[in-house]
C-alpha cells in the first residue's frame, strides 16, 4: 500500500512537470524515425547506421539502442521499408534477412513462433483479414464478439472499412485494383495481417513476386494513437485512415516504386486519400503542424535519407496533403487520379513533379500560380477544414500541441521604422513568411523587392480585426526589380497588419532576394487603375461534396504609375452559383460556363472569367483477378492440422508446390484437384483435435520428401537416395523372410 501511494505520488509530480514545463509540439510527436534521422542530420551516425536503425525500428524496436526508442506513433512505415529495400547492402546481417525473407518467414518473425492465426474473408470477398487472439506477444485485436460468431468485432469491423475503401478507390475513383497473388496467405484475396506496430500500418512487397504483388499489416488495437474526429470514435477513425492510407499504396506499387522521384506525392496523396474516402475522421491534422512550420522547404520535399530531405521532419510529406486538398478543392479528384496516369503512362523514373506540371497544363494553369494562392491561403485559412486547423487543440490536448499557423521568418510588432532583408536564399518550390503590424496613428508601408531567379512576392493587407484581407502580387520589371506602397497602415486600420511572401516557383534552382520595408507617412499618388487575377479560371464544383472556389487579388496603380495597395475594393458577380465574399474569395455552387466576376474600387473596375464544371465520372478501374469469395477460407489440410498457414511445415510444403508440383502439368493437375477438394475435409480437421494429430502423422512422409527435395545440396540428394534404398530393401528382405517364417 505504502509503495502504490509513493507510486502515485511519482506520478502525480512528473504530470505536474510536464504541465508546466512544456515542450514543442515537435519534440513531443518524435518518432523513433525522427530521432534517428536527427542523429543522421548531425552527423552523430552514418546513413548505413540511420537506414539500419530504421528498419530495427519498425520491426523490432526492442532492439533499437535506448536513445532512439519511442512510443511516438508513425503515420506509415511504407517508405521506410520502401527505402531499406533500395539500401539493403547497407544493412546488417539480420536487417537484410528480414527483408529478404518470404511472407511466410516475414509473418512468423512478426507475430512469434507457435501463435495461431485465424482469418475471416471480407463481407464482399476482397479482403482475408488475418489476425490472432493470443496476446502472448501483444497481437491480439480486442476480443469483443456482440453477435457471437467467433469472428472478433474489430475484424468485422475493419473487413466491412476495407471493402467501402475498394469501392471508392477502384469503382468511384477508377484505380486499378492490385493483382492476385494467387494462394498467398491461403487464397486470391488481398491480405490484411493485424499485429501489433509502433505504426498505423505498412504495405509489402511478396519478395520475389512481380512489385505490385502486396499485402499489408495494420496495427491490431490503436491503442494510445493521436485523437481523430470520427463521430465512431478514435479507435474506428484510426481502422478508416489506414485502411484507405495504405490500400492506395498497393495501387501506387502497380505504377512506381521510385520513393526519390515521387516518394512525396506516393504520401502525400496517399494522406489526401484517407481524407477523401473519410471526411469525417481529419486524423491528417494531426500531421500538418510540421508543414506549417517549415514553409522554407520544397514542395516535394521527401525525407528519405537517401533522397533530398533537407533537414525535414519525417512527417512533412504527410502534411503537404494540405496542397493536394487545395488543388481538389479547385479541380476535383480527377486531379490527382491524372497525375498517377501521368506517370504510370510517361517515361520511365518520370517524376510526379513533372506529371504535375503537366494535369496542370492541362486545366490552364501553372505551378506557379497554383502555388502563389496556396501560400496566401496558408494564412488566410481559406482551407476547407480551416475551421478545425484553428481548433485543433480542442481535439487534441496534448499540451505540448501548438497552433497550426505559418512559421514567420521575419515578425515586425509596431512596425515603426525601416528594415532590410539582403541576400536571402530560398530553395526551389520553398516560401518564407514575413508580418508587420502596424504602430498606433497614419502612416503607409512601402516595399521595395529585387529578385534573383524565379522569385516573386504576394503581399496581404489585414484589417484590424483580421477578419478581412486584401492580396495583391509585386509587379517586377525585367530585372525583377518591384516596390508597392500600402496607404493606411495603421493599428486601428484599414490594414493593421501586412504579410510579405516572397516564393521560389524554380523546380530546380534555389534563388534570393534583397527586399527593403519602410515605415513612411508620405501616401501614394490618386488611383488611376485597378486590375484582377487570375483573368480566367476553370474549376471543378461538388466533388465529394466540395465546391470549387478560387482567391481573386488586385494591381492597383497610382497616377504616377507606382504600385498600391489600397482598401475599398468591391467584389461582385453575375451569377446566383457563384457567392464571392469582400476578401476576393469565390465560391462556385453549381455549373457555370463564363461568368463575369468584378472588382471595383473609387471608379475602376475589372472584370475576369469563371467556369466551373461537374467531376468527372470516372470508370471503375480493372478489377483483381481473384475467383475466390467470401465463403471460400481456402483452408487446406495442411494448415488446418498445423493451426496457421505460417506454421514452418505448412511454408515447406508450399514451397515444395511451387518448385516442383506447379512447374510440369501432373502437378498442377493434383493441385487443381487438392484445391477443389480441400477446403470441406480442413473445415472438419480444424476443429477437431483428435484429426489433426491424425493427419500431422500422416504428412510426416510428405514433409520429409519436401525438405529433402528443397533444403539438400545435390550430393545430400544422392546419398539420402541411397540410404533410402537401402532402407527399402532391407525392410522387403525382412518382409519376405518373416512372412515365409510364420505363414503355414
Amino acid at each position: 500500500m505504502i509503495r502504490d501511494k509513493i507510486f502515485l505520488c511519482l506520478l502525480s509530480v512528473i504530470l505536474a512537470l510536464v504541465v508546466v514545463c512544456p515542450v514543442s509540439a515537435a519534440a513531443g510527436h518524435l518518432s523513433s524515425i525522427d530521432l534517428i534521422e536527427s542523429a543522421y542530420r548531425n552527423g552523430e551516425i552514418g546513413y548505413s547506421e540511420a537506414a539500419d536503425y530504421k528498419v530495427t525500428a519498425i520491426f523490432r524496436p526492442d532492439s533499437l539502442p535506448a536513445m532512439y526508442r519511442s512510443k511516438g506513433i508513425i503515420k506509415s512505415a511504407t517508405p521506410i521499408i520502401m527505402e531499406a529495400r533500395l539500401n539493403k547492402h547497407l544493412l546488417s546481417p539480420e536487417n537484410q534477412r528480414i527483408l529478404a525473407k518470404g511472407r511466410v518467414t516475414t509473418l512468423t518473425d512478426l507475430y512469434g513462433s507457435g501463435v495461431t492465426l485465424q482469418s475471416y474473408a471480407s463481407p464482399e470477398g476482397r479482403f482475408r483479414i488475418h489476425f490472432t487472439t493470443d496476446n502472448t506477444n501483444g497481437d491480439a485485436v480486442p476480443a469483443g464478439d456482440t453477435d457471437g460468431d467467433g469472428t472478433p468485432d474489430y475484424v468485422e469491423q475493419f473487413a466491412v472499412i476495407l471493402d467501402n475503401v475498394w469501392t471508392t478507390e477502384i469503382g468511384v475513383l477508377g484505380y486499378d485494383a492490385p493483382p492476385s497473388d494467387e494462394t498467398e496467405g491461403g487464397d486470391c484475396l488481398l491480405d490484411v495481417y493485424l499485429a501489433d506496430l509502433p505504426a498505423y500500418g505498412f504495405t509489402q512487397i511478396d519478395e520475389f513476386d512481380p512489385a505490385s504483388m502486396v499485402y499489408m499489416i495494420f496495427e491490431n488495437d490503436f491503442a494510445g494513437f493521436p485523437p481523430n474526429t470520427d463521430p465512431e470514435g478514435q479507435v474506428t477513425g484510426d481502422m478508416k485512415v489506414v485502411a484507405a492510407h495504405e490500400f492506395f499504396h498497393t495501387i501506387q506499387f502497380q505504377i512506381t516504386e521510385d520513393i526519390c522521384t515521387s516518394g512525396w506525392w506516393m504520401e502525400a496523396s496517399a494522406t489526401w486519400m484517407e481524407d477523401y474516402v473519410y471526411p469525417e475522421v481529419n486524423d491528417y491534422i494531426n500531421y500538418i503542424d510540421y508543414w506549417f512550420h517549415y514553409p522554407q522547404l520544397p514542395l516535394n520535399t521527401y525525407n528519405s535519407i537517401d533522397c533530398t530531405g533537407n533537414g525535414a521532419h519525417s512527417l512533412f510529406p504527410y502534411g503537404t496533403t494540405i496542397w493536394i486538398k487545395h488543388m481538389t478543392e479547385k479541380y476535383g479528384s480527377k486531379f490527382v487520379y491524372d497525375v498517377w496516369n501521368k506517370i504510370k503512362d510517361g517515361v520511365p523514373n518520370v517524376s510526379a513533379l513533372s506529371a504535375v506540371n503537366e494535369a496542370l497544363t492541362d486545366r490552364g494553369t501553372t505551378l506557379e500560380e497554383e502555388l502563389k494562392e496556396l501560400r496566401v491561403a496558408n494564412v488566410t485559412m481559406t482551407y476547407e477544414d480551416a475551421s478545425w486547423y484553428q481548433s485543433w487543440q480542442s481535439v487534441n490536448t496534448d499540451p505540448t500541441l501548438q497552433p497550426i499557423v505559418v512559421e514567420y521568418s521575419g515578425n515586425n510588432p509596431g512596425f515603426s521604422s525601416s528594415v532590410a532583408y539582403t541576400d536571402v536564399s530560398i530553395l526551389p518550390l520553398a516560401t518564407k513568411y514575413y508580418s508587420f503590424s502596424a504602430p498606433q496613428g497614419s502612416g503607409n508601408l512601402t516595399i521595395d523587392f529585387n529578385g534573383i531567379g524565379n522569385i516573386s512576392v504576394m503581399v496581404i493587407g489585414f484589417n484590424a480585426g483580421d477578419t478581412s484581407y486584401d492580396v495583391t502580387e509585386v509587379v517586377t520589371d525585367l530585372n525583377n526589380d518591384g516596390s508597392v506602397i500600402i496607404n493606411g497602415f495603421d493599428s486601428a486600420g484599414p490594414y493593421s497588419r501586412i504579410v510579405v511572401i516572397p516564393a521560389n516557383y524554380s523546380t530546380e534552382s534555389t534563388s534570393s532576394f534583397s527586399m527593403t520595408v519602410s515605415y513612411t507617412n508620405t501616401p501614394s499618388g490618386s488611383i488611376s487603375s485597378i486590375d484582377v487575377k487570375p483573368d480566367t479560371t476553370s474549376l471543378v464544383t461538388g466533388d465529394n461534396g466540395i465546391n470549387g472556389k478560387q482567391q481573386y487579388y488586385i494591381i492597383i496603380t497610382d497616377n504616377s504609375g507606382k504600385q498600391v495597395l489600397q482598401s475599398g475594393t468591391t467584389w461582385a458577380d453575375n451569377s446566383p452559383y457563384i457567392d464571392i465574399d469582400g476578401n476576393g474569395l469565390a465560391v462556385v455552387t453549381n455549373v457555370v460556363t463564363g461568368e463575369g466576376i468584378t472588382a471595383s474600387l473609387q471608379s475602376f473596375l475589372s472584370t475576369a472569367v469563371l467556369s466551373a464544371a461537374s467531376p468527372a465520372t470516372m470508370p471503375a478501374g480493372t478489377p483483381r483477378a481473384c475467383a475466390a469469395n467470401k465463403s471460400d477460407s481456402r483452408c487446406f489440410i495442411a494448415t488446418a492440422a498445423f493451426g496457421s498457414p505460417l506454421h514452418p511445415y505448412v511454408g515447406l510444403l508450399r514451397e515444395f508446390r511451387d518448385s516442383y508440383m506447379l512447374t510440369n502439368p501432373m502437378g498442377r493437375w493434383f493441385v487443381t484437384i487438392y484445391y477443389n477438394n480441400s477446403p470441406p475435409i480442413a473445415e472438419i480437421i480444424k476443429d477437431n483435435s483428435g484429426l489433426k494429430a491424425i493427419v500431422k502423422i500422416f504428412l510426416i512422409p510428405a514433409i520429409i520428401v519436401s525438405w529433402a527435395m528443397l533444403k539438400t545440396t545435390l550430393s545430400e540428394k544422392i546419398i539420402i537416395a541411397v540410404l533410402l534404398a537401402i532402407l527399402i530393401n532391407i525392410i522387403l528382405y525382412l518382409r519376405k523372410n518373416i512372412f515365409k517364417t510364420y505363414v503355414p
